[in-house]
């Protein structure tokens, strides 16, 4: 049984959904506005990031995804954004953007063991890291620098820069090349993982937002918020945009997008629009669109790739079967659904 844990920024709560039943069968008591949410691959913890207040502090829950209870609170910097977990699953990383730098959780004991500092007025964000486990590189919004950290000694080894105000990091599937969105100047720089140089850097005529890269590692599809809003196709063997998608209508602004795991179909959700935008990634064009209530934000398939969970605003997740495109169940949740793991 396929678990689907949610996080109810407006609730503090976190949300599972039985994916066979499409029911609700726990909510879970958090901390603070929990944002993002990542679990060990075995499935047997999930983390949530509570971003806190001035007056409540910020802090990651660690969640027993067999009894749903929380297990451990852990203490981390001021205003955390992201969490990512080790392919090993021994070690999550959490950005702290206020605090300018990184705790290191040891998911064994569930504390913190290193922390580290990325540099004044850094404001790191986006954390990926690479396939092999080896290096996490760290997106640090106002400094316009990638962290590279030595994953073993928790160090950092690099620091690469790039235009301005990086949003979202990805690799490929190899863990070759890594790709770098930067918001402001409408660019994607284009990272070797070996040298940790760029080595192309990708125009763009809107502003890149999120990035996702296919399974197979030859395409990056690339949301673009800006006017309507759209997606870039680059393929990766010759860094070269070969195709634009719009998105929705003027002013949706596009927020999320996954592939599936075949890597054949590219689901795209919106936060002002109501339909969900479906692409073949073999021609590159729209073939359906899901009409879902105004206001999405988060889409993501489990893990067989049948059903699609898209969190809306209204504090309900849509399911959608991928075989017809169709939505098949509307789950109530929390306030603000604003992020989404599956458990196996």
């Amino acid at each position: 049984m396929v678990l689907a844990y949610v996080t109810n920024e407006g609730e503090n709560t976190v949300s599972v959904i039985n994916s066979s039943t499409h029911k609700l069968i726990a909510t879970v008591a958090v901390g603070f506005r929990p944002r993002a949410i990542a679990s060990t691959p075995d499935g047997k913890v999930a983390y949530v990031v509570n971003f806190g207040s001035e007056q409540t502090a910020s802090t990651v829950s660690v969640i027993d995804t067999k009894t749903h209870v929380v297990i451990a609170t852990v203490p981390v910097g001021i205003d955390p954004m992201e969490v990512a977990i080790t392919p090993d699953g021994k070690i999550a990383y959490v950005s702290n953007n206020r605090s300018n730098s990184l705790s290191v959780i040891d998911t064994k004991t569930h504390s913190v063991m290193a922390t580290i500092n990325l540099g004044n007025d850094s404001f790191p964000n986006v954390i990926s890291i690479t396939p092999d486990g080896k290096l996490a590189y760290v997106a640090n919004n106002v400094s316009s620098v990638v962290s590279v950290i030595d994953t073993k000694t928790h160090s950092i080894i690099a620091t690469i820069s790039v235009s301005s105000n990086p949003r979202d990091v990805d690799f490929t599937s190899e863990g070759k090349l890594a790709y770098v969105s930067s918001f402001n100047d409408r660019n994607l720089s284009i990272v070797d993982t070996k040298t940790h140089i760029v080595i192309a850097t990708v125009m763009l005529r809107v502003d890149p937002f999120f990035i996702t890269i296919s399974p197979d590692g030859k395409l990056v599809y690339v949301l673009n918020q800006a006017g309507q809003g759209s997606v870039s196709v680059i393929e990766t063997k010759t860094h070269a945009v070969i195709a634009t998608i719009l998105v929705g209508a003027q002013g949706d602004q596009p927020i999320s997008m996954a592939f599936t795991p075949d890597g054949k179909i590219v689901y795209v959700v919106t936060l002002g629009g109501s339909t969900v935008t479906v692409i073949d990634t073999k021609t590159h064009s729209i073939i359906a669109t899901v009409q879902l209530v105004e206001g999405q934000l988060f889409v993501a398939f489990t893990p067989d790739g049948k059903l699609a969970y898209v969190g809306n605003v209204d504090g309900t997740v849509s399911v959608i079967a991928v075989n017809t495109h169709s939505l098949i169940a509307t789950v109530p949740v929390g306030v603000n659904p604003f992020a989404i793991a599956f458990i196996p």
